[in-house]
């Protein structure tokens, strides 16, 4: 967690020696399916139990990406594609999942049209899907995408992965006793993005 951090820092401090005149605001907004998966193994007065649960969870996202020119093919950016999305429902009510992530992102192509991009963070998602603790997932985030033109629009098709470094919330269940537990979020997205 310290390299992210610390990657984090090196990129803010690389971006502030660039000159105001190669810096480049992008946004847009668009759709997204995050999979939410919570994997756990624990012991509790019923014996060993170990629950698997993957939930899709649709939503929209937005995108706000400051850019730094490294060359004129070559964006160095911190970028965040803050989520808002509804699980499936429980008790009629529909689960809410909302996800800010934070990235330095590394884009190789003309900005306002044709390019891929990578980049790598930090993410914290707030869930209230029932049956895993505080049902959060915070950790290290990896995406990837293409943005491309079509129809005079430029479009941005991403996908990302975040590693769960936190616990499970052991307030919540103090009769279990936690064995393994792993959280992780799988994302796809496509984005419509302004042009301007």
């Amino acid at each position: 967690m310290k390299m992210i951090y610390k990657l984090l820092c090196f990129c803010f401090a690389l971006s502030l020696s660039f000159s105001a005149s190669s810096q480049v605001y992008k946004q847009g907004v668009g759709l997204q399916l995050n999979v939410i998966s919570f994997k756990e193994s624990y012991t509790s007065v019923d014996g060993l139990s170990l629950p698997v649960r993957n939930t899709p969870v649709p939503g929209i996202l937005y995108k706000g990406s400051l850019g730094f020119s490294l060359s004129r093919t070559t964006t160095l950016s911190i970028t965040t594609y803050p989520f808002i999305g509804l699980g499936p429902k429980d008790s009629g009510k529909p689960r809410i999942v909302a996800e800010i992530p934070l990235l330095a992102e590394v884009f190789f192509g003309d900005v306002d049209y044709f390019g891929g991009f990578i980049g790598l963070g930090a993410s914290y998602t707030y869930s209230t899907i029932p049956g895993y603790g505080d049902g959060t997932v915070f950790g290290p985030q990896i995406e990837g995408g293409l943005q491309f033109s079509l129809n005079e629009s430029v479009l941005a098709a991403k996908l990302s992965y975040t590693y769960g470094l936190n616990d499970p919330s052991i307030k919540a269940y103090p009769d279990r006793t936690y064995l393994k537990s792993e959280r992780g979020i799988f994302g796809v997205g496509l984005i419509y993005m302004f042009v301007y």
